[in-house]
């Protein structure tokens, strides 16, 4: 996971140190908690894939709602996507619930006031109690200016913003495709 940026390894650390019980390699939803990730909540968002092309947000913490650019009045995820995007992001999320795997992925965004930036997340599925992969918690960091709260343009989600896309191993493999500087790059 050396492509990581050096921003995430105390988040990792922390998600490595949940238990694993019912789910061989993941933790549990419950385990996200403010005793175990109080310094990061407010950059978290754990989403539940309650089916297909309906990636529910349960939480969203304030700094990572205001860097994603997403409204508060948002529930599904795909909701903000446009049309010709929802079929790669469906692939995706199949990917990371299916095998299960982790994601890095830097999102390069432009908010309604016309900032851009770099959003940078790392994608890790959880179980939920009976150990069926459910949820995604999101971690984010990313340059949006401050003051800037406006939500992510409409239209502005398409692979063309995907600067970074690689998969990460959590125990049970990974898929080998991978996005490098906004260019996809097939497996093997």
């Amino acid at each position: 996971m050396s492509l990581l940026p050096s921003e995430i390894a105390p988040f990792l650390e922390a998600w490595n140190r949940l238990p694993r019980g019912i789910h061989p390699t993941l933790p549990q939803k419950k385990d996200i908690n403010p005793i175990q990730f109080g310094e990061f909540l407010h950059l978290v968002c754990i989403t539940e894939l309650v089916c297909p092309r309906n990636l529910q947000i349960r939480y969203a913490g304030s700094e990572f709602e205001r860097l994603a650019g997403f409204t508060i009045e948002l529930k599904n995820y795909y909701d903000m996507l446009p049309p010709q995007f929802v079929d790669t992001t469906e692939q995706f999320h199949s990917r990371l619930m299916g095998t299960p795997c982790g994601a890095y992925v830097s999102d390069m965004i432009t908010s309604g006031s016309g900032s851009s930036y770099l959003h940078q997340t790392v994608h890790l599925p959880l179980s939920d109690e009976k150990g069926e992969v459910r949820y995604l918690l999101i971690y984010g960091f990313g340059n949006k200016p401050v003051g800037d709260h406006e939500p992510r343009r409409q239209g502005n989600h398409n692979a063309r913003n995907i600067k970074e896309l690689h998969y990460l191993d959590l125990g049970t493999g990974a898929p080998a495709a991978y996005v490098s500087n906004f260019e996809f790059h097939k497996a093997g």
